[in-house]
Order: C-alpha cells, then sequence, then structure tokens
C-alpha cells in the first residue's frame, strides 16, 4: 500500500495532471528493477569494474524519480528520455549488446507520442530522431561483448530481465493513456445513446414519440418485403374529465398505466408511440388488419378491466381505437388519417370499442 501510495502521489505544481507523473515513476520503478536484477546476473565484478558508472546510474535514476514530484510534466519527460537515452548507452558495454539495454528506445518512443504535447509533424520528428539514434547505437555497440566475462545463463537471465521491463513498460504506458481515453470515449457513447434516446421517446410514458414513428414507418417501407402492416390510433376516452376532477398529476398518471398496460399486451408485438396528448399509435409489422384487431380487442379489454389506483382514488379508464391496413399505395401518411378517422367514428358511436 505504501508504494502505491507513493506511485499516485500528487504532484507540487499546479494545472498538472497526475497521469504523466504516475507514468513516469512506475517507468523509473520498472527500470529500477530490471536494473538490480541485471547485475545480480551478471556477477560482482560488473560493480567492480564499473563501480563509478554505476552508481551515477543509480544515483541519477533516484534523482529524476523524486523530481517527478516537483517538475512539471514535459520537463520530466524530457528528463525520462534522456536518462535513458544516456543510460542505454552507458549499459551496452556493462552487459553487452545481447543485454537489449538498446530496446528501452521503444519507450522513448512510445512516450513521445502519448505524452509531449504538440503537433503531428513535431511528434513524427521525435520519432524520426529516436529512430535514428536507434541505428547509430547499432553501427556503434552492435554485437558489442560485454567488457566483463558474463555467464551464458547470466547473458541469457539479463536479456529476458530487460525485455520482460521493456514489455511491462509499454503495456503500463498503453493502458495508462489508452484506458483514460477509452473511457471517456465510452462516456461520450453513453451519453450520444442517451440523448438519441431522450430525442425519440417520451419523457412521460416511456413510449416512443411521434418523430421516432415516423422514421420507423420510413424504415418499414423501405424493407425489401414489407408484408402486411397494420396501424392502431388509440384515444383515452373521457381524459378531459380526469384531469379536471382528480386534477393533472393524476392525468400523467393515467397516461402512464396505459402505457404500462400496452406494453405489457401489445409489447412484444407492436411499436408503441405516444403520438401526442391522450393519443397513441401502435404500428403492426408483419400483422394484417384482422390479426391487429385481435391484438387491440383485447388491450382494448384488459385495459377496461384494470382500473388505476392514483393515491385514494380509483380512475376507471377505457379507450376507442381506429384500426387501418396499409393498401401498399406507398403513402403511409393516408392509413394514419384512415385509422384516425375511423377513431373519431367510434368516439362518436359512443366510445370503448374498436373500429375497423
Amino acid at each position: 500500500m505504501g508504494l502505491l501510495n507513493l506511485i499516485n502521489k500528487d504532484v507540487s505544481s499546479e494545472n498538472e495532471t497526475r497521469r504523466g507523473m504516475v507514468t513516469l515513476r512506475i517507468l523509473y520503478l520498472i527500470q529500477a528493477f530490471a536494473f538490480i536484477l541485471d547485475v545480480i546476473f551478471a556477477g560482482s565484478d560488473v560493480l567492480v569494474f564499473f563501480k563509478y558508472r554505476m552508481a551515477a546510474s543509480f544515483i541519477f535514476l533516484l534523482l529524476f524519480f523524486l523530481l517527478t514530484y516537483h517538475m512539471k510534466s514535459e520537463p520530466a519527460v524530457v528528463c525520462y528520455i534522456f536518462f535513458t537515452f544516456i543510460w542505454s548507452m552507458e549499459m551496452v558495454p556493462c552487459f553487452g549488446w545481447s543485454g537489449g539495454m538498446q530496446n528501452y528506445f521503444f519507450i522513448i518512443l512510445l512516450l513521445s507520442f502519448f505524452t509531449i504535447h504538440g503537433s503531428k509533424g513535431f511528434k513524427f520528428t521525435i520519432a524520426g530522431l529516436v529512430l535514428v539514434a536507434r541505428v547509430m547505437m547499432i553501427f556503434c555497440f552492435g554485437g558489442m561483448l560485454p567488457v566483463i566475462e558474463i555467464s551464458d545463463l547470466g547473458n541469457r537471465f539479463i536479456q529476458t530481465s530487460n525485455i520482460s521491463a521493456v514489455f511491462v513498460s509499454i503495456i503500463a504506458v498503453s493502458y495508462i493513456y489508452s484506458h483514460q481515453e477509452n473511457e471517456a470515449e465510452s462516456k461520450l457513447m453513453q451519453y450520444n445513446d442517451r440523448l438519441v434516446k431522450e430525442a425519440s421517446t417520451d419523457q412521460l410514458t416511456g413510449l416512443y414519440n411521434r418523430r421516432k414513428a415516423k422514421d420507423f414507418l420510413r424504415n418499414v417501407m423501405s424493407a425489401p418485403y414489407i408484408g402486411a402492416v397494420s396501424l392502431a390510433m388509440g384515444d383515452i376516452d373521457f381524459f378531459k374529465k380526469v384531469n379536471d376532477t382528480y386534477g393533472h398529476d393524476a392525468g400523467d398518471e393515467v397516461l402512464k398505466a396505459v402505457a404500462s398496460a400496452m406494453r405489457e399486451v401489445c409489447g412484444k408485438e407492436a411499436f408503441l408511440t405516444r403520438w401526442g396528448g391522450e393519443e397513441f399509435l401502435l404500428i403492426f409489422a408483419g400483422k394484417n388488419g384482422d390479426e391487429t384487431y385481435l391484438e387491440i380487442e383485447r388491450l382494448r379489454t384488459y385495459i377496461m378491466n384494470h382500473p388505476i389506483k392514483v393515491k385514494d382514488n380509483t380512475i376507471n379508464v377505457t379507450m376507442t381505437y381506429g384500426l387501418a391496413e396499409y393498401d401498399f399505395s406507398g403513402n403511409i401518411e393516408n392509413t394514419i388519417k384512415e385509422a384516425d378517422k375511423k377513431l373519431y367514428t367510434g368516439k362518436e358511436s359512443g366510445r370503448n370499442r374498436v373500429v375497423y
């Protein structure tokens, strides 16, 4: 827990994010751990022969690590890049080219894209310089053997230590920087989904709104095979009386209860829409008028037989429906108007019925 607190400790500079410094501290610790393993695997002779180089490397590594608590992000990144560049070149004679110190340049390359602010051209320029430096190391140190004798097993362990450190460092940098972006992108996508849902949903009832219904009908009409399409326009009988008698809050509860009943009875069969006010449009794609009539009649009966309780009041509700089947004329608006006309015919002839 102490190590985690040490790594996650905030920086003293204002207007600086902690992410960059946490990344650098992790990289320094990984590099220090690998460095210690390299010395152990190489044997004590490496400390005797390169005592000043080894001591200076440890001191500067510790110094730059401590500076992450006091410096700004970009200077701290530059310090890490400078230290790693010099350290790689200094360690190759100690452990040999096969030790893999030159692979730490991959971390420098990754940091130049993730942590250094600037234009794409600037970042690619840095990447180019890293490539040039890496190629120069091949010409200067390629194939170099360690000055001191290291056993074959020790050499393999050193290779493993450094390649593991590089891999873990790349994973750490990639995770830290991609995780936040992925999380932000996920939140943005969820926010956009919520906006789309809010734009297409009636907030009171949770049913789709008129705009979404028209989009749905356009998609149905553009399908290669339409099949039967039936529309039912429903209206709550004497809804104004409910508002006048029990209040608009009770009216809202009635609307929500009716929407719930529609989901309960027809939710798997129909596209349910609050068309406006107390009017609802139910779209049955794949059902003809006769089949839809049975569904709507079942819904009408269900609503009639389930009084709605609002606080201490029990409100009996009925609905009238106008039902029309699409005639494949190419204009679905005419079918909506036909269903609407039949609805008003039902209103005029006594309500609480399905007119088809």
